[in-house]
């Protein structure tokens, strides 16, 4: 709790995580509700957590190359874009199936690579007491995904305006969190990559 890179990437990942929580407590409301999917809702739900598996993969072949701080910094970055865009959209109501699947299947691949790295630079310092920290970064994650995303969940009002809204905000939050942790230093690997 007193390490700053442990404490500020665990509320970060809190907060993708509370996007994520949030997507989860509202999809079957904009599946069904919205976009009137009705049976297939779980196919449409299948198809944008692919991407989640997909960023893994990609993760796991980059992360050697290019470091944990470039691949996630960027990937929370480009979150950024697409959860504004998809507010905006979703403000002016031009947000038709196909796109908001577009949209959410990106900001799911981006959560995918900003998560995982965010658990390793958190762990980074503390491998002393690596058991201890990985619980005290669980329960940090998992209590502020829960809250903000049923407040994300709870917020829904026949629109996708709370849902695009609590993207947003948790990526800000997430990203503000990074830059502080990191005194501004974004996109820059403080390891020297494997060839």
């Amino acid at each position: 709790m007193t390490n700053g890179q442990t404490l500020g990437y665990a509320l970060a990942a809190g907060g993708i995580m509370g996007a994520l929580f949030g997507y989860v407590f509202s999809s079957q409301q904009v599946f069904t509700g919205i976009y009137q999917l009705g049976h297939y809702f779980p196919l449409a739900f299948a198809a944008i957590a692919a991407s989640i598996a997909v960023s893994g993969f990609l993760n796991a072949r980059l992360v050697g190359r290019l470091g944990m701080r470039v691949i996630s910094h960027g990937a929370l970055v480009g979150a950024l874009g697409v959860a504004a865009i998809t507010f905006l959209a979703a403000k002016f109501q031009l947000l038709p199936l196909p796109l908001f699947m577009a949209l959410s299947a990106s900001m799911m691949f981006a959560f995918g690579l900003t998560f995982a790295n965010f658990t390793a630079l958190a762990m980074e310092p503390q491998g002393h007491n690596a058991g201890t920290a990985s619980s005290v970064y669980g329960t940090i994650t998992t209590l502020v995904g829960i809250g903000a995303g049923t407040v994300i969940g709870q917020a829904f009002d026949g629109t996708l305006v709370p849902f695009a809204t609590g993207f947003l905000l948790c990526t800000v939050a997430a990203l503000a969190l990074v830059i502080v942790t990191e005194k501004g230093r974004l996109f820059r690997p403080h390891h020297r990559p494997q060839a």
